[in-house]
């Protein structure tokens, strides 16, 4: 679950969690560092404009039962954006055969004996995205919130074109010369998208703030210069660095680093999208998704 080793030039802390349940587990179970935290913690802070919960518990408790507060907003966020994306999907080739999903009038009566009509299913192709639900501490609400709902609508897209998406939620800052990284396996790529289940991960500022923030209260190896802080959120390039990434993984980053500044969400989508698609060393199945999806400025 937690491993501390060195990476070219850093030390890094990371923490792998199977599921929600072994996460909430750990916070419960494990004490604080109180060599380095010994006061003042932020994940007990008093600041709701910063953290938007009253408590640490109740943070855990959301990210127990799911948020249900401002989940209509995320909604209508991500069908605002829908109204300017051409959505491209596979089409499935349709045959005549033995068997199928429905009968071929013309082919019965004339006695073929490939009377069914079938569809040919395109091999599932696998896309990853990996989302940094680490932000800086002057990240909006409205920037956390639109770069949430392009990143559920674009999981979606992907899927409604018959791709094979995983969504890795993890968290990754640094401080001086050491990372903490932690996962969080929240969405597999066989699973489909549940938005009220990866809700409060990618759009509630306490994720971070609280939970994520009292894992780093926690953690063994951490140094002294964490505590005024609690470190700065890690770019794309550190991110592929220390994950090994492939060249055809997404990573959604830094909002700022994304253009992504909490305004217009077709505005938004157009420079996150210009984003991604900067990477000019990715596979051709990468770049036609991307060449794909439209985004276009209703006139």
């Amino acid at each position: 679950m937690y491993k501390y080793y060195k990476k070219d030039s850093y030390k890094v802390m990371e923490y792998d969690f199977f599921s929600i349940t072994e996460f909430l587990d750990y916070l419960d179970a494990q004490p604080i560092n109180r060599d380095i935290f010994r006061n003042d913690l932020a994940s007990e802070s008093n600041d709701y404009y910063f953290t938007k919960t009253r408590s640490l518990e109740e943070a855990k408790q959301l990210l127990k039962y799911g948020c249900h507060e401002d989940f209509d907003k995320i909604l209508e966020l991500k069908l605002k954006l829908e109204k300017y994306i051409k959505m491209a999907k596979i089409k499935q080739r349709q045959y005549n055969y033995y068997v199928g999903y429905a009968p071929d009038v013309k082919a019965y009566l004339e006695g073929c004996p490939l009377s069914m009509l079938n569809k040919e299913q395109p091999k599932r192709k696998q896309i990853n995205i990996y989302y940094n639900a680490a932000i800086l501490g002057n990240v909006s609400v409205e920037e956390i919130f639109n770069r949430g709902a392009i990143t559920l609508c674009l999981v979606e897209i992907l899927e409604n074109m018959g791709f094979g998406v995983g969504l890795n939620i993890f968290t990754m800052s640094k401080s001086e010369n050491q990372i903490h990284y932690a996962k969080f396996n929240i969405k597999s790529s066989a699973e489909r998208l549940n938005m009220q289940k990866v809700f409060f991960p990618l759009c509630h500022p306490s994720f971070l703030r609280r939970l994520v923030f009292r894992l780093r209260e926690m953690t063994p190896d951490i140094e002294y210069h964490w505590y005024d802080g609690y470190g700065k959120t890690c770019d794309d390039y550190t991110i592929r660095n220390i994950i090994n990434l492939k060249s055809n993984d997404i990573v959604i980053c830094q909002p700022s680093e994304m253009g992504v500044l909490g305004t217009s969400i077709v505005d938004d989508a157009n420079r996150m999208f210009e984003y991604i698609n900067s990477f000019k060393d990715r596979d051709f199945v990468l770049e036609k998704i991307i060449d794909d999806v439209k985004y276009t400025k209703r006139r």
